[in-house]
């Protein structure tokens, strides 16, 4: 009777484990890559939320924490390699040339339940583009903020210049001020970045559209003869000139990202053009020099990252494909923990995507929360043009931004212009050239 008995109860707990297998199995993995951003109060707060959904969810997640450039160098590998993340958030490159390749998926119905009408419509256009197969305008990525890119001055030293901010100033007026404050080598008039870096890249940019210039026009195979124009030879000749005059410290040419933050925090230069992460690393810091700082929005067409640090998911399982979706949402839908986590935290480094939390930051500046600010925060917001992965001005996403900027193709082209006697329209030529090339080679004759 005894063997009996055994066997009966091995036979009933088979049963019950059986019954409770699916309760019992492993909870689905997500493996997710997180971007960091040079302001640890936003990595922080969407590594707590992440953690946090996953938890009220049942979900596991591998979470890995990338700084930009690894980050850049991963993304094109795990892109070329098939073996992708599940999730990628608040990152930059990587969403369009994906999408392109038909390896994300569409998160139209994603911003639906945000509240699209809420969303800047400038965000959700940022990184739209064709669908691979039907050829409709998708969303594949969901911008966690602007990261509006104002001129740092310090206005102690303006004032002992004997200048003041005009109601609209503008790069002519910058480098008048740069000059003014110019005293080498105890400080440099303008900390613009020249060497290998984003900031490069996103700098000269800006100079080049608010002197009316462009990038890419089309997708044809000329479509970047539109770069090699006068508003481009004019900003290569400006930026020449101040290094040259010496307004530009001599070792900008092998700056990196965080090399003018550092020259501004340092008290080396009086200009530079940034993100408020400077701000940000100033206060937390109890730099003295952050209560001399104003951020300055230039008037004309001026860059921001509406299109970077970008949130996307990319194709697997559909189970995967819909928690990657439900993530995404939760990081999002609660506005106001958004607004504060994201933007306030940072010191402004990064500006709601959301009208109705754009409105609360613009309120707060009128109540003189952000004087930091020499323009109410909004109207920065809505006069700004994207930077990539849009591209003025065809204004669409393209792969071909992605690569030429992941590259760091402009800032290593127009080296020659400060290293050696170049014309710049023969540096504009070279780099169209390149551009055109990339077009061909991504979109065909």
């Amino acid at each position: 009777m005894g063997v009996k008995r055994i066997i009966a109860a091995m036979l009933v707990l088979a049963l019950v484990l059986v019954g409770a297998g699916p309760a019992m199995a492993a909870p689905h993995t997500l493996k997710v890559w997180i971007m960091t951003t040079f302001a640890d109060a936003q990595n922080n707060w969407v590594r707590a939320k992440v953690e946090a959904w996953a938890q009220e969810a049942s979900v596991t997640v591998d979470i890995a924490m990338l700084p930009r450039t690894a980050y850049g160098e991963k993304i094109f590998a795990s892109i070329e390699a098939r073996t992708p993340p599940d999730v990628v958030l608040m990152a930059e490159p990587g969403a369009t040339l994906a999408a392109e390749l038909g390896l994300t998926i569409p998160l139209d119905d994603v911003v639906e339940k945000i509240g699209r009408d809420d969303f800047y419509p400038r965000v959700l256009s940022a990184v739209a583009a064709p669908d691979a197969v039907t050829g409709a305008m998708r969303i594949w990525g969901i911008p966690m903020f602007f990261e509006i890119r104002p001129a740092e001055i310090r206005m102690d030293l303006l004032e002992k210049a004997g200048l003041t901010i005009p109601a609209k100033p503008d790069y002519e007026w910058l480098f008048k001020a740069a000059r003014a404050m110019n005293d080498p080598p105890k400080v440099y008039g303008l900390g613009h970045v020249l060497g290998r870096s984003y900031d490069a890249h996103d700098n000269t940019m800006a100079l080049i559209y608010s002197y009316g210039g462009g990038l890419i026009a089309d997708r044809g195979p000329n479509g970047a003869d539109i770069f090699n124009t006068e508003p481009t030879w004019r900003a290569f000749d400006d930026l020449k000139k101040l290094y040259k005059e010496g307004v530009i410290p001599p070792d900008a040419v092998a700056w990196g990202d965080y090399d003018n933050n550092l020259a501004l925090m340092g008290g080396r230069v009086a200009i530079t053009v940034n993100g408020l992460s400077i701000y940000y690393k100033m206060v937390k810091d109890k730099n003295p020099l952050a209560e001399a700082v104003k951020e300055v929005p230039l008037t004309g067409a001026w860059i921001d990252n509406a299109g970077g640090e970008s949130n996307f998911v990319f194709k697997s399982t559909p189970v995967k494909e819909q928690l990657g979706k439900d993530l995404l949402a939760y990081l999002m839908m609660d506005k106001e923990d958004y607004r504060v986590g994201i933007c306030e935290n940072s010191q402004l480094y990064a500006l709601p995507v959301f009208k109705s939390q754009a409105q609360v930051i613009s309120q707060q500046w009128k109540d003189g929360k952000w004087p930091v600010y020499a323009i109410d925060p909004t109207q920065a917001i809505e006069t700004a043009y994207n930077s990539w992965p849009t591209v003025y001005p065809l204004n669409e996403a393209t792969s071909v931004v992605e690569k030429f900027m992941g590259a760091y193709m402009l800032p290593e082209m127009m080296t020659v212009l400060f290293t050696r006697e170049t014309d710049s329209k023969k540096v504009a030529e070279d780099i169209s050239k390149a551009l055109n090339k990339l077009l061909v080679e991504t979109y065909g004759k």
